[in-house]
């Protein structure tokens, strides 16, 4: 009798798990199929293909729900969740990456975001520099150039840009959730997302900058600077 109990407690423990699996959405990663003029994506989710006509794609990106396909003119996004096609039109993208909940496209004076939680794109005016790098996190971007670099402020909507650089001293930049840091060989200029400004380190001698959530750690020969974005406060100490 107790074993007839525990085989129908095992049956009904794997039915359950069956039924739960089939009635919650799969976010598998979606797949792109391109060819001459067609773009289609297989969402998982509706089990068939979105299909985008007359577009000739010359590249794109593929992350968890947001699918990314640009042409010479224009830039589209497809997210799972809503089912839709979102365009930015118009702009000659150069290159295009994907985050989380983020699509950055630019060329070398402009750039654009999609924000995949308001489903919206959001362009950049035109930068009067070159454009040579960008990166993107799951909370905000940094574009940088010889004379310049750029972020995109998901909370003010704006792109927001600083020339504190000599002409072609920036030798490195990376954004994380909250902080964005960019470096040359003497000096390094954070983003902090939670003031919406600058913070400037001068004469430190950078060579490498680790960001953490709300902390950016910067690495010197001799000393690790650290800055926290709670306290707004710098600290330090020997390596």
């Amino acid at each position: 009798m107790n074993t007839l109990k525990r085989i129908s407690l095992g049956i009904f423990a794997v039915l359950c798990v069956l039924f739960i699996a089939t009635a919650l959405p799969v976010f598998a990663e979606v797949q792109v199929f391109i060819d001459a003029q067609t773009v289609r994506v297989h969402d998982p989710v509706l089990k068939r293909q979105s299909i985008l006509n007359d577009f000739r794609a010359s590249g794109y990106r593929v992350h968890n729900h947001l699918a990314l396909v640009w042409s010479e003119d224009a830039a589209w996004i497809y997210d799972v969740r809503t089912q839709q096609w979102l365009s930015e039109s118009n702009f000659r993208t150069l290159l295009g990456s994907l985050s989380d909940e983020y699509a950055l496209v630019w060329n070398e004076n402009e750039a654009a975001i999609f924000d995949a939680k308001k489903q919206e794109w959001i362009r950049s005016d035109y930068i009067p520099w070159k454009l040579t790098g960008a990166s993107l996190s799951r909370g905000m971007t940094i574009l940088t150039g010889e004379e310049g670099l750029v972020v995109y402020d998901p909370v003010l909507k704006k792109w927001l840009s600083s020339q504190f650089f000599p002409y072609g001293a920036l030798k490195k930049a990376q954004a994380g959730d909250v902080l964005a840091a960019a470096w040359s060989d003497n000096d390094l200029v954070l983003y902090d997302m939670t003031i919406h400004d600058w913070v400037v380190k001068e004469g430190i001698s950078p060579q490498a900058c680790i960001i953490d959530g709300y902390k950016a750690s910067i690495f010197t020969a001799d000393t690790v600077y650290t800055y926290d974005a709670v306290s707004h406060r710098w600290s330090s100490k020997s390596r």
